[in-house]
């Protein structure tokens, strides 16, 4: 089952994404797929963005290898209501459309033979849950718990 109902988002299992942060870390962003609907003048509520049944969470130490690579897609358009997003927001959710995750896959792919190994690891399990989650969703959101 890839999608909880909204009601039982507390039955998420995160899958945590380690290289550098150690098991005391609790700064984190997770990556949270949101389930599309065509009902039309929708407001998602929080736990719709909480139900795919395995998000993913990464922790700060971590997280940071990544900033560059979502850095590099702002200025974009905030993927549920098209308002301008001038940067990405560790303290607030960030709406990222498939065609920008689809821009950091390839920007991390082109960098894989220049990154070590173990950051390697790290990144290739990165893509793998993205690809995976983008099968279902067209919108990711990224938030911290800043």
């Amino acid at each position: 089952m890839i999608w909880l109902e909204p009601s039982d988002y507390r039955k998420q299992k995160y899958i945590e994404l380690r290289l550098y942060a150690p098991k005391s870390e609790k700064i984190a962003l997770d990556f949270n797929p949101f389930k599309i609907s065509d009902e039309p003048n929708r407001n998602p509520t929080w736990e719709e963005w909480h139900c795919y049944a395995m998000p993913l969470r990464i922790y700060k130490q971590d997280y940071k290898l990544l900033l560059d690579y979502f850095n590099k897609i702002y200025p974009t358009k905030d993927a549920f209501d098209g308002t301008d997003d001038p940067v990405f927001d560790l303290c607030f959710g960030n709406w990222i459309g498939k065609s920008d995750w689809l821009k950091i896959i390839v920007d991390i792919e082109q960098n894989l033979k220049n990154i070590d190994d173990a950051e390697k690891t790290f990144f290739i399990n990165f893509l793998e849950w993205l690809k995976e989650a983008l099968d279902y969703t067209s919108i990711i959101v990224v938030e911290s718990n800043l």
